[in-house]
């Protein structure tokens, strides 16, 4: 089963710096796209004006939950990279003091 998966903390750390960049990247398009709305929002009337106000809505709470999930992501691959590089210090000096032993 050797090989099937391998990982660096370096690699991890980078990989969450990457999820942020991306849900950064998100977020600005999100921010632009909320402007270009806001910007027609005034042109609908009564029950039109009522709908596009649910959909707004349901929309900022999707947005929401995408920063929130992406957020979450980079959080614990950080985690999970601090982990992997404590068990490899843990498993590095098991070794180191195997290699005293007279087996």
């Amino acid at each position: 089963m050797s090989g099937l998966f391998a990982t660096e903390h370096e690699l991890m750390t980078t990989t969450a710096g990457k999820v942020d960049a991306v849900n950064d990247q998100v977020q600005a398009e999100l921010q632009r796209l909320q402007g270009t709305v806001d910007g027609v929002a005034g042109a609908w009337k009564g029950n039109a004006s009522v709908a596009f106000g649910e959909l707004m809505t349901q929309w900022n709470d999707a947005a929401l939950r995408l920063r929130e999930a992406l957020s979450s992501i980079s959080d614990n691959i950080r985690a999970n990279a601090s982990a992997f590089a404590t068990t490899e210090e843990q498993n590095a000096t098991s070794f180191t003091q195997l290699g005293g032993l007279s087996l």
